[in-house]
């Protein structure tokens, strides 16, 4: 036999140009197929017709994962670009020998560096990153924290002012060091220092458009609040709690001083735009960022304010899709300005609608995402993660005195009174009860001209909302399919109804609502209800619970269709009470 046909089995080429030519483009056309397949397999319209509802959900998940890192690294540059000289100076190939690099055996440097960011004098460090450096082969896995100060001097008058003579005034001292026992150093400085300033955090479940609105109202009616607008630390921050256990040794305790530190550090940088409200600002980045930074900043900083701001699913998804219209979905989004505000910003279209946390398992919930298409799903999931987050904080709350102010966007925008009607607009009460919250004003009148700037403020961002929405309204059918994908969850309340605690616009306004939801989903919430003072929460606080779903965490019983039933024991009642649930059993009658 000939030897040029004995090369592989199954493969006879021989000296004919036709029969190698015919091979050749046979192995081309094999090798498209599959690329082919693989690219087509991306379509989510395609995954969703080939693969099961939890291959889907696993698939999509990934995706959601690259995106936001990805997103954390880009965003990383800009900023190393801004204290690196800006474009027209920054040279990424100086980076490894620009930084001042200390490692945790250098103690007396690090001390050094905390007494010069605790001097009033001059200003505080920018953030820059949280970055492992996988070249160092004899420790790769610690990670470090990046710090840019920027340049001063003192001018004949003593005065310090931003930039040196003779450098550029962009050129930043940069400095590394290591991220756990730094930020353990800095907690122990600022623990130390007394402060007059109170910090006031905003977690969002409304796509951005809840945080967002407040702290651009808040800007604009300037009465002596400093604003920190989705830092891209707390992005960074995120992901690392996102792989707790998995790619690095930081335990939760760490997190918590790490979290205390640079929160406390941030709101020392702002410290010469706080006023008369004597408060600080800090908006969280994005809803999908709740569910793992929201536990942390409650206990680390739990006598401080926190606002919960919300809005209903559908609306939530509507306001995602304008923001992936306007912005696309690429991680590589570009600052609105040269500002450090705004490049060390976390983009809303990546913090808003990609889940960075896989929601409790919940069985039926895989199948009721299938049916929506990739964009949808994946703000329905990133909401739906933020608002199961803040239902198992109000459910444990004796234990971690979680009570934040609870505001409805309904209220805001003009769209829904109190209860399911529309009773009105309470839109400006509203503001001005959110307002008393956050600049802790609640026992002294807000200035007329602070609550005319305010309304005006909101009123812009009202009509910007309507206008941004406006082409990306769902349709009825879509309202269903995502109303299904909520109902899943059972403790979540669909349509226009309001979240536990949720503030009602009025002048005497209370973080507490006076009466607890017991009705069915038909009602309005409260309508006929009883008072819950029986005290059902689990005083020890415990996690006995483990992965019960929160309506079995809180004692409700869902086993009646759409009834909402309290029991202390967590089980069935042996009775029926009529107060609380159905006298008889809804799925026994046949229409």
């Amino acid at each position: 036999m000939d030897s040029s046909c004995a090369a592989s089995p199954g493969t006879c080429l021989g000296d004919d140009p036709a029969t190698n030519s015919l091979a050749f483009y046979a192995t081309a056309a094999i090798s498209a197929m599959g690329l082919s397949t693989m690219v087509l397999m991306q379509l989510d319209g395609v995954s969703r017709r080939v693969l099961s509802p939890m291959r889907l959900l696993a698939k999509r998940r990934q995706e959601y994962k690259y995106t936001v890192e990805q997103s954390a690294e880009y965003n990383a540059l800009m900023m190393r670009q801004h204290v690196g000289g800006g474009k027209g100076i920054y040279d990424p190939k100086t980076e490894p020998s620009v930084w001042e690099t200390h490692t945790k055996h250098n103690v007396e440097e690090m001390n050094d560096i905390i007494a010069e960011i605790l001097d009033a004098e001059k200003p505080s460090p920018l953030i820059v990153a949280m970055e492992q450096d996988l070249g160092n082969d004899d420790d790769p896995n610690t990670y470090h924290l990046f710090l840019a100060f920027p340049p001063c001097h003192k001018n004949d008058k003593g005065v310090v002012e931003i930039g040196t003579p003779g450098l550029p005034s962009s050129l930043y001292r940069r400095v590394r060091v290591p991220l756990v026992d730094f930020c353990e150093r800095l907690a122990t400085a600022f623990e130390g220092q007394m402060t007059s300033n109170a910090l006031c955090f905003v977690a969002d479940a409304s796509c951005g458009l809840g945080s967002d609105t407040l702290l651009n109202v808040v800007k604009e009616c300037d009465h002596g609040v400093a604003t920190i607008s989705n830092p891209a630390w707390m992005t960074c921050l995120s992901i690392l709690l996102s792989k707790i256990d998995k790619t690095h040794t930081i335990t939760v305790p760490q997190f918590e001083r790490i979290i205390f530190s640079l929160c406390r550090l941030d709101a020392w940088r702002v410290r010469n735009s706080v006023g008369v409200s004597r408060t600080v600002l800090v908006s969280l980045p994005g809803q999908s960022c709740v569910p793992l930074l929201l536990p942390l900043i409650q206990k680390v900083f739990v006598h401080e304010r926190h606002v919960f701001v919300y809005d209903g699913a559908s609306y939530t998804v509507e306001m995602g899709l304008a923001l992936r219209k306007k912005h696309g979905t690429s991680y590589r989004q570009q600052a609105s300005s040269e500002t450090w505000d705004a490049v060390s910003s976390s983009p809303s279209v990546i913090t808003s609608t990609f889940p960075m946390t896989p929601l409790r398992h919940i069985r039926e919930l895989p199948e009721k995402l299938a049916n929506l298409d990739g964009e949808r799903a994946s703000i329905v999931e990133a909401w739906m993660a933020s608002v199961d987050m803040f239902l198992d904080m109000k459910a444990r709350e004796r234990k971690n005195f979680y009570t934040p102010f609870v505001c409805r966007m309904g209220f805001l925008m003009k769209r829904s009174g109190i209860g399911n009607g529309y009773g009105g607009d309470l839109s400006e009460v509203a503001l001005k009860n959110a307002l008393e919250y956050i600049t802790g004003s609640r026992s002294r009148a807000l200035p007329e001209k602070v609550m005319e700037r305010a309304v005006a403020c909101l009123t812009e961002r009202r009509t910007a909302y309507e206008d941004a929405v406006k082409e990306c309204r769902l349709e009825y059918d879509e309202k269903i399919l995502v109303e299904k994908c909520v109902f899943t969850h059972k403790s979540i309340l669909i349509g226009e109804k309001t979240l536990l605690d949720t503030v009602k616009p009025q002048e005497d306004w209370s973080l507490k609502a006076a009466k607890k939801l017991k009705s069915c989903l038909c009602c309005i919430p409260g309508e006929g209800d009883e008072e819950d003072e029986d005290g059902s929460d689990n005083e020890d606080g415990g996690n006995e619970d483990g992965d019960k779903p929160e309506s079995k965490k809180r004692g409700l019983d869902l086993s009646v269709p759409g009834a909402f039933a309290t029991n202390n024991g967590g089980g069935r009642a042996k009775y029926v009470d009529g107060k609380t649930q159905f006298a008889f059993d809804p799925t026994m009658f046949n229409k």
